[in-house]
């Protein structure tokens, strides 16, 4: 049995429309919808447990918890995502105190945690007729756009801002979207962005979209169906803050369906460059104020202004958890650590919940964090510029058994 979708309800003013009526954002009072069950809905569908693995795409693993009404559809949009690996920790999180660490690693068919949301996006494009999807993006969201919009025979057209990663344009462009890039901080693409979708009546996929939520939402689904549990302590990054929110829904719908007996504690984790929500949270404030960016090897969580900004604070606050932020120092040092004590490559915008650990412990209450998940967004070949340098390429060895000896030291 599936969960019943009712439509979209404010996260604010509780308006309730019908998913026929489809709106970014409350016509009566303009904040986040979220796509509303039925009550009682969500339990019934999940009365026997969790759903057993499917080696389909997680769409299908999903079903009875997605609002689609058109499951012939899921064919023609899917790219073989499957439900993300859970790796336990042998070495990085042992040798730092932290006896049950676990990495839910987000590497989707385009290497990142987006291809979660795009994908129902899609999907409920194709439902209502679009034939342009869009949104604008600091680059993954972009290739994942890009990706799904044309395996599902629509136009993608992705708007950028001036300064990204260019692997992130390159995937757009070789997934066949139309990559805006405009002269400007990602502030500015995402106003163009949506002066397009009203003007033009193109689908949007990425920023307010309550179905971008919902498909992230599994990703808190995953956890508890991989562990067979809940973990204590969840560590998310956050730029414009959907995967905390996401998160926090899927965590909640759980609790209330008695899959888990209670919540976990979440974690936001921003960077020193640009930390709006950590500044927000640690100066008791219930929303969240722009601040001026600094400069930032990491293109990405990079949002002076994110969207859902008062809802990571609320996600954070009713669990017990905290914001911690990190530099590009930090960063850096964990891709690395990473790669070398667990044979794992992330992203800068991966890497920063892991990177947020040795702070989080010297936090009161999180000394000892217990069974903790770090959300890893993204792979490392999204923006492998930022971890090493051509000065790191090592020197042609003579092909002699001596010369390659002296070489390793031997």
């Amino acid at each position: 049995m599936n969960a019943e979708c009712t439509g979209l309800v404010c996260r604010d003013c509780g308006t309730h429309i019908a998913e026929s009526e489809f709106s970014l954002s409350c016509p009566r009072c303009g904040a986040p919808m979220r796509v509303a069950f039925a009550p009682g809905s969500i339990r019934e569908a999940l009365k026997d447990g969790m759903p057993a693995y499917d080696d389909r795409s997680y769409l299908y693993q999903w079903r009875s918890i997605l609002p689609i009404s058109d499951e012939s559809l899921i064919d023609k949009v899917s790219l073989g995502e499957r439900e993300a690996s859970l790796l336990r920790s042998h070495r990085y999180g042992p040798s730092r105190g932290i006896r049950e660490l676990y990495f839910k690693i987000e590497q989707g068919p385009t290497l990142s945690l987006k291809d979660r949301g795009t994908a129902l996006c899609v999907i409920k494009a194709l439902e209502t007729g679009s034939k342009t999807v869009c949104l604008a993006s600091s680059g993954n969201n972009a290739a994942s756009v890009s990706a799904y919009g044309s395996r599902a025979g629509l136009r993608p057209v992705v708007f950028v801002q001036k300064h990204v990663s260019p692997a992130k344009i390159f995937k757009s462009l070789v997934y066949g979207g139309k990559v805006v890039r405009i002269d400007g901080d990602m502030a500015a693409a995402s106003r163009v962005c949506a002066e397009m979708v009203r003007e033009k009546g193109w689908y949007q996929c990425g920023g307010p979209n309550p179905y971008r939520v919902a498909g992230k939402r599994t990703f808190a689904y995953g956890i508890v169906q991989q562990l067979g549990r809940v973990p204590d302590t969840v560590l998310i990054p956050c730029g414009g803050g959907a995967g905390m929110v996401a998160a926090y829904d899927g965590f909640s719908e759980m609790l209330e369906a008695g899959i888990i007996e209670r919540m976990p504690r979440l974690v936001g984790v921003q960077l020193e460059a640009c930390c709006p929500t950590y500044t927000a949270f640690h100066a008791g404030k219930d929303v969240v104020v722009p601040v001026e960016k600094k400069p930032s090897l990491s293109d990405a969580i990079m949002n002076n202004n994110p969207y859902w900004g008062k809802y990571c604070l609320e996600a954070v606050r009713s669990t017990g958890g905290t914001m911690i932020t990190v530099s590009d120092e930090d960063f850096i040092r964990t891709i690395r650590a990473l790669g070398r004590e667990e044979g794992i490559f992330t992203e800068p915008a991966g890497s920063v919940s892991v990177a947020a650990l040795e702070k989080l412990v010297k936090v009161p209450g999180f000394e000892d964090p217990g069974l903790t998940v770090c959300n890893l967004t993204g792979h490392g070949l999204n923006a492998p510029q930022v971890a090493t340098s051509d000065k790191e390429s090592p020197e042609a060895v003579e092909a002699t058994l001596s010369a390659v000896e002296a070489f390793l030291g031997e």
